[in-house]
């Protein structure tokens, strides 16, 4: 049955909150079993005063306080909202779409965007040895004030704490900058105002960036992504552009089956804006059965296009024969359900990330954000020490990506930590880092695991890691947080099967790899591009370290010279 929005009070007027509309049609909807919420095509905007207050855990995002939400939809069930290709403009700090516990759910058609972005921006308009300025947008409002820039966000004034420089050519990351003005780097520098409208940068040795480009000052925290899904199951997001968020453009965690058809996170046509979310474009946590992105584009985001991971545990305290205590380490990955009654899960060594022995939950009981306990159907492994990791077998996703198109953000191309079978197929990809990442660690951002079967295949790799070695070596980066990964028999990944690929790159690095048991590189094509200068991280297009079963065969190099790969330590002729 068709619900009608604008029956609700819905109006796609300026200045007219819809927040309120949206609920009362909503609740509506909860009564009609396959309702299906209706938008006439318009602009409508949402302000965070009347919006839901809920408090969420939200992994990979910044986790204090409560977030407000325009649509809070909870155990739906064959629900449908079609915008029919309206836009909805956001004001402050809110999430757009919040989803739990829904099953058979699509969203489509819509365009998502703020009125005012989380970040600013302005252009390089002087440089010197040791100095810069920046020249904001005439209006901007700003403050300096205690060696720093202020901007309003949301009501607020919120500190700038890091530069991205962009080309004002290719609208992508300047070559080589990386995040060489975020962070501790930030922190060095002396901000002051030159003139108005205009922010000196000023200190020893500091990245200095190019008179004419862009920079994107960052401020205020992820927290709100544009849609955020939790214990869903077969949901679908089709035909939805995301303009900006100020978090990921999607997150799901623990959920089973879900599709993104023309989910594009994208630059809004015309704009001056170079920035489209803060974080991800989308990011799958603790999934399973079939995440499938098709056709999409994520472009200009301050991070990840794809990233699919687990969570590893650490191991805080042995209470008995069969019960654990164990904590939830990273920050932003408190109070995130990682198991249920009946799943597997896998004991894990730190340094070597590698599984010991698995068990199967009988009990979890979540004390608070940081710890668990967790009861196990067998006794616990005699070698089962604190400080050793765990991490659920259970919840991992088969991915598959095909027909996408990845270019201009922040960071790295598509990141995989999933043992579900992985297709990535048919995709553009141009990312500062490397064009596929696959990773593993459990001393940092704790995000499993290993993956056990990767076809990578017919993809266009367009001038990938011009920012090295910020987001990785090579253009496919394989390479789990193990320090001495020769010290181990196992290797942690398997199965990575990279195939009938073009690589267009100006420089030497094609595929960095550790830790791996069974890789193969066949029939791809190499050709030379003059886009940036070299800069000559790697002295091999394939470097392999610890590594069995390597297989490189009918590889096409376009220059026709003689090709050495490093495999183990041994220089290999695979010319």
């Amino acid at each position: 049955m068709i619900v009608r929005a604008e029956l609700f009070g819905a109006k796609p007027e300026q200045g007219f909150d819809n927040t309120l509309a949206v609920r009362s049609a909503l609740e509506s909807c909860k009564e009609i079993d396959g309702a299906k919420l209706v938008f006439p095509q318009g602009v409508y905007h949402f302000w965070p005063d009347r919006a839901i207050e809920k408090h969420l855990f939200i992994s990979n995002h910044d986790q204090d306080g409560l977030r407000r939400i325009a649509f809070l939809l909870t155990g739906r069930n064959g629900f449908t909202i079609d915008g029919q290709g309206s836009e909805f403009i956001f004001h402050g700090p809110m999430i757009p779409f919040v989803m739990e516990d829904c099953s058979h759910t699509t969203i489509r058609n819509l365009v998502i965007d703020w009125e005012k972005p989380m970040f600013a921006q302005g252009t390089v308009c002087r440089i010197d040895a040791e100095s810069f300025d920046i020249q904001l947008p005439e209006g901007a409002y700003y403050k300096v004030e205690g060696n720093a820039v202020w901007f309003e966000y949301g009501g607020k004034l919120e500190k700038v704490w890091g530069l991205n420089e962009f080309d004002k050519q290719t609208k992508a990351p300047a070559y080589q900058s990386g995040d060489r003005l975020s962070w501790g780097a930030y922190r060095k520098v002396r901000v002051e105002e030159a003139a108005a409208g205009v922010i000196k940068y000023r200190g020893d040795n500091i990245k200095l960036p190019q008179a004419g480009n862009v920079i994107v000052m960052r401020f205020g925290r992820r927290e709100d992504p544009a849609f955020f899904i939790d214990c869903g199951e077969q949901l679908s997001l089709e035909s939805i552009h995301v303009h900006h968020a100020p978090g990921m453009g999607l997150i799901a965690q623990k959920c089973t089956h879900i599709h993104l058809r023309e989910f594009n996170v994208m630059l809004r046509p015309g704009t001056d804006r170079l920035v489209t979310a803060a974080a991800d474009a989308t990011h799958f946590v603790n999934c399973r059965g079939q995440i499938v992105i098709d056709h999409c584009l994520f472009e200009n985001q301050l991070d990840d296009p794809c990233n699919v991971h687990g969570i590893y545990a650490r191991i805080a305290e042995r209470l008995g024969d069969n019960r654990l205590l164990i904590e939830l380490v990273h920050r932003m990955a408190k109070g995130i359900p990682i198991a249920e009654p009946g799943d597997t899960i896998e004991f894990v060594r730190r340094d070597s990330l590698l599984t010991y022995a698995v068990s199967t939950i009988k009990d979890v009981k979540a004390l608070n954000k940081d710890y668990l306990l967790l009861t196990f159907e067998q006794p616990l492994p005699s070698d089962a020490n604190v400080d050793d990791m765990v991490g659920n077998a259970t919840w991992n996703p088969d991915l598959t990506v095909v027909g996408c198109a990845v270019r201009s953000n922040r960071a790295r191309g598509f990141l995989i930590s999933t043992s579900g079978n992985v297709l990535l197929e048919g995709n553009r990809i141009s990312a500062p880092g490397a064009g596929v990442k696959i990773s593993g660690d459990a001393n940092y951002w704790f995000e499993s695991g290993a993956v056990k079967q990767v076809i990578i295949r017919h993809n266009e790799f367009l001038d990938c890691n011009y920012c090295c070695p910020d987001w990785g070596r090579a253009v496919i980066d394989i390479d789990p947080e193990i320090e001495r990964p020769e010290l181990f028999e196992a290797c942690y990944h398997r199965n990575i099967s990279i195939e009938n690929n073009v690589f267009a790159t100006f420089d030497v690095g094609i595929v960095y790899g550790r830790s791996i048991d069974g890789i193969t590189f066949a029939g791809n094509v190499i050709t030379r591009s003059d886009s940036y200068p070299l800069h000559n991280v790697m002295q091999y297009p394939i470097q392999l370290y610890a590594c069995k079963n390597v297989n490189i065969v009918n590889n096409q190099f376009a220059d026709g010279t003689k090709i050495i790969a490093l495999i183990n330590d041994v220089e290999v002729d695979i010319t």
